[in-house]
């Protein structure tokens, strides 16, 4: 004979609640920011494919997975960013998150970032455009 074992309301409650938890912790969610328009606190640096440079408050981060992107937008004016060969930042957490420094390679001044915005193909299309217009 098979033993039977039964649950009260609040066991099968519970019970339910338990395995929802677990299950959603060891699902692979969308992580967050990764819709259109989005906002993240970081982005992982090893998932960064290429960085452009499109003017003093914008970088368009190319990410490894599905031709994705990110804008990066910087807090306050970073008048040196657009002339500038590129810039280095320093991660203990390998992340690049908003409100860290970027440092300008040519000039030092130092950058922080505002925010960091899921976008499209198209409107990584669009600002490379608009960008060049003020970079000729």
């Amino acid at each position: 004979m098979t033993p039977h074992r039964s649950f009260s309301s609040f066991g099968r409650l519970f019970a339910v609640a338990a395995f929802a938890a677990v299950g959603f912790m060891a699902l692979p969610a969308f992580a967050e920011g990764e819709n259109v328009g989005d906002t993240q606190m970081c982005i992982e640096s090893n998932r960064i494919r290429s960085t452009e440079i499109l003017n003093h408050k914008t970088i368009l981060v190319r990410m490894n997975t599905g031709g994705t992107y990110k804008r990066i937008d910087i807090l306050n004016n970073c008048a040196t960013l657009d002339k500038s060969t590129g810039f280095i930042y320093d991660t203990s957490i390998n992340k690049l998150c908003k409100q860290d420094a970027l440092t300008i390679i040519d000039s030092g001044q130092t950058c922080l970032i505002d925010k960091i915005v899921t976008i499209d193909a198209a409107e990584a299309k669009a600002l490379r455009v608009k960008g060049n217009k003020r970079n000729p």
